[in-house]
């Protein structure tokens, strides 16, 4: 359980760090809210409800997003090398091409439906 708190606490400090000082305070702001809201007796029903209305009011979720796609970017494409990046333009290709339609292989007498991207 410690090892998720450190995860949850690694990617609240990132994302502080990596936004912006005008979009930082109403994080701030934001979050306050939640562990506030976190505190009180209420349902768990009644708290997301709750939730959901803060996070609609603060308008923080562009600036979330925002920080996770550019480490999404790092991740999965910046710090990749080229015949890593040339085998996920392929498999997106092939995926965007051929979606979920399935393969036939029989093997040994028997038919399994695989899908299509696992064949590739």
């Amino acid at each position: 359980m410690s090892e998720q708190n450190d995860r949850q606490r690694q990617l609240a400090v990132q994302l502080a760090q990596n936004t912006p000082p005008s979009e930082r305070e109403a994080l701030r702001m934001w979050a306050g809210s939640l562990l506030e809201l976190r505190q009180k007796d209420m349902s768990v029903a009644r708290k997301t409800k709750e939730a959901i209305l803060i996070t609609h009011r603060a308008s923080v979720t562009w600036p979330i997003l925002k920080v996770v796609y550019t480490q999404i970017k790092k991740y999965g494409w910046d710090n990749r090398s080229t015949p890593q990046r040339l085998g996920l333009g392929a498999a997106g290709a092939a995926f965007a091409l051929f979606g979920g339609a399935n393969a036939g292989i029989a093997a040994l007498g028997g038919a399994i439906g695989v899908p299509l991207w696992v064949v590739f």
